[in-house]
């Protein structure tokens, strides 16, 4: 019973924001106006970002977004972050099926899971899909269900539709490594398991490539597919990069994932032995793109969740929680004047004091618990905090006091606006490059500081009225 408790209550956890928060600047808002142009100009089939068809992600994830904004409204957090919430429950559910309740709830505990299922973002709905395939794939090998391999074909399929191409390349890579680990290729008709996942997304995209025209295709299948794979080679950051920043990623269960990895690996369970396959699947190719964020790292939280559930080291977790406590007391000492307020140093009471009772008990369950309460005041405590700083909020807010029409107001290299309560006005402002300004003198401009010199023939006439700050950046509002 107290197992379902904590699982019940980590769902709850991520049930109290939506409603308090708005989109956070960066993908949150930029999604936040591809909905909007759904809606407005129905673009449904092919989603637009500025009246330009948006390339960078495939469109199922906006679908499920813009339909949900017809029963809850196109300014509604719910709306935007449903998606998410359902695939985290699915998610949690899968591992439960998986391994056990643990699995569940260390997975769940992970920062970037949790976090991300709070966002606007589909990453915990390739992460789901892509964990049901990757099950389904394992009955096939396990079982010979060749019902199994289909249904893993069809998984992989939405979750290229979710995310983009990385799916059926992650699960073809597992799919070789467990035949080369098992040193079989199983006996099988593989044809509808990979026309189901070769033909779903091309349901989509042949239509879509032809409704957008020549620079469509080349950005969707140039710029976004064949030019992330021969830029495969000129790596921004080093194919290790993953590796070094694993600690942050698998936050806070890395010690535990490296000591599970090691006895995983000595044990001949064909599970845990999937699992190691699973997470090299994942780590090979995102280490071989030059283009690396942290959050493709999400797809290999699951296996490693089944793992820990397998194997518990005390070590390892009174290592983790000793170093949160650190970190609480640590945070209380030096605490950067600007986020000095009494919701931060209580969160940091709160992890100190949580995490020192963790570390003393030592199982998974405490590292679990510690990290479930910390969460559960950071989403009821510091929202108001992460609204100030991290959404269009202040940039609304320096706009609205102008008075003036929002035709009149030029957006240079800033975030889409977007807020629970903007008024419906400013969604007629124009966001706009440098040769724009050939053509077009508005009252009001704004841009990012960093950027203004890009335009500052443009701003000749104007005087900086306002300057606000969102995620750390500074951004001038200029009048003429």
């Amino acid at each position: 019973m107290w197992r379902r408790t904590l699982l019940v209550l980590l769902f709850v956890s991520v049930l109290f924001t939506p409603s308090r928060r708005d989109l956070f600047v960066g993908d949150e808002t930029k999604y936040g106006q591809v909905v909007r142009e759904m809606r407005t100009s129905g673009a449904f089939f092919l989603p637009t970002l500025n009246g330009t068809p948006f390339t960078h992600k495939p469109p199922l994830h906006f679908w499920l977004v813009d339909l949900l904004t017809f029963p809850l409204g196109t300014y509604s957090m719910w709306a935007f972050v449903l998606p998410s919430l359902l695939a985290f429950a699915f998610l949690l559910w899968l591992l439960t099926r998986m391994r056990d309740w643990l699995a569940a709830f260390v997975c769940g505990t992970s920062l970037m899971v949790w976090g991300s299922a709070q966002t606007a973002r589909m990453d915990v709905g390739f992460t789901a899909f892509l964990t049901l395939g990757a099950w389904l794939l394992f009955r096939f090998f396990e079982r010979d269900d060749r019902r199994a391999l289909l249904w893993s074909g069809v998984a992989i399929a939405i979750a290229t539709m979710i995310k983009g191409p990385m799916a059926p390349v992650i699960a073809l890579i597992l799919f070789g490594l467990e035949c080369w680990r098992r040193h079989r290729v199983p006996r099988a008709n593989y044809f509808p398991a990979l026309a189901a996942m070769i033909v779903i997304p091309l349901l989509w995209l042949i239509p879509a490539l032809l409704l957008g025209g020549d620079s469509y295709a080349h950005d969707v299948i140039v710029k976004q597919t064949v030019g992330r794979a021969f830029s495969t080679w000129v790596h921004k950051a080093p194919p290790w990069y993953y590796l070094l920043h694993a600690p942050a990623d698998l936050f806070p269960w890395f010690f535990a994932a490296v000591a599970a990895i090691a006895v995983a690996w000595k044990r001949n369970d064909p599970l845990d032995r999937f699992c190691i396959s699973w997470i090299i699947a994942v780590l090979l190719p995102y280490s071989l793109m030059s283009s690396k964020l942290d959050v493709y790292m999400m797809a290999m939280i699951p296996p490693v969740a089944i793992l820990i559930a397998g194997y518990e080291s005390v070590i390892a977790n009174r290592i983790a929680l000793a170093l949160l406590a650190v970190a609480g007391i640590a945070g209380w000492v030096f605490v950067p004047t600007p986020y000095d307020t009494p919701a931060v140093r209580g969160l940091l009471i709160v992890l100190a004091i949580a995490s020192t009772i963790g570390a003393i008990v030592g199982t998974r369950v405490a590292v679990g618990a510690t990290l479930l309460l910390t969460y559960l005041y950071i989403a009821v405590m510091l929202t108001p905090m992460a609204n100030d700083l991290a959404t269009t909020r202040p940039l609304i807010a320096a706009l609205s006091k102008q008075q003036v029409p929002a035709q009149e107001i030029a957006l240079y290299s800033c975030p889409q606006l977007w807020a629970r309560d903007m008024p419906r006005e400013l969604e007629r402002v124009h966001y706009v490059a440098p040769e724009d300004f050939a053509h077009i003198h508005p009252l009001v401009i704004a841009v990012a500081r960093k950027n203004a010199k890009d335009i500052a023939p443009a701003l000749n006439g104007y005087r900086v009225v306002d300057t606000v700050q969102m995620i750390g950046k500074s951004f001038d509002v200029y009048r003429r």
